[in-house]
């Protein structure tokens, strides 16, 4: 599927403009056919997000967003009459608000050990990949830290020692 036909997909799940079917798989008797959508509407983008939550969400969580009562960004399949993945933007931390102490940590920031020392502060989110990572800290926040297809969250002034080194490729403090 096409990033375009995706992020209609989002847009129109987003926006109510969507027909969903049953996930009994019954057709839409319409068919999907979605007016043309303004990009600049899609402002702040979420499809990388969704997309690396795809497959490590499960469908209670995914239920649990969907239907929160929240802003909400979907990832959905509608071959499958599923949804992927799905973030609520309403209590996500603001995208990539983190500034790199670096090289090095302080005792206050979110620190990942892996030889070299990686720090951040400030709150917000941010993709990365980190490898062989062996420890980190949460600093003076609650830390977010995902590997191994799980979202570890700790609170604040935690360190975790890691019996075999990880990639790490999501961060967030709050």
């Amino acid at each position: 599927m096409g990033m375009r036909k995706l992020a209609v997909l989002v847009f129109a799940a987003m926006f109510g403009t969507l027909s969903f079917v049953s996930p009994a798989g019954a057709a839409p008797s319409g068919g999907l056919s979605p007016a043309p959508v303004n990009e600049s509407i899609l402002v702040p983008d979420y499809t990388e997000m969704l997309w690396s939550l795809a497959g490590s969400q499960s469908e209670e969580e995914i239920d649990r967003i969907a239907n929160s009562g929240h802003k909400v960004q979907l990832l959905v399949d509608p071959e499958a009459g599923k949804i992927l993945a799905a973030i609520d933007t309403e209590s996500t931390i603001t995208p990539s608000a983190l500034t790199p102490v670096g090289p090095g940590c302080s005792t206050t920031s979110l620190c990942m050990l892996n030889g070299v020392p990686n720090g951040y502060t400030g709150t917000g989110t941010l993709y990365g990949t980190w490898s062989n990572v062996y420890q980190y800290a949460t600093g003076d926040k609650i830390g977010t830290f995902r590997f191994g297809g799980l979202d570890w969250t700790h609170n604040p002034y935690t360190t975790v020692n890691l019996p075999t080194p990880e990639k790490i490729t999501y961060i967030a403090r709050r």
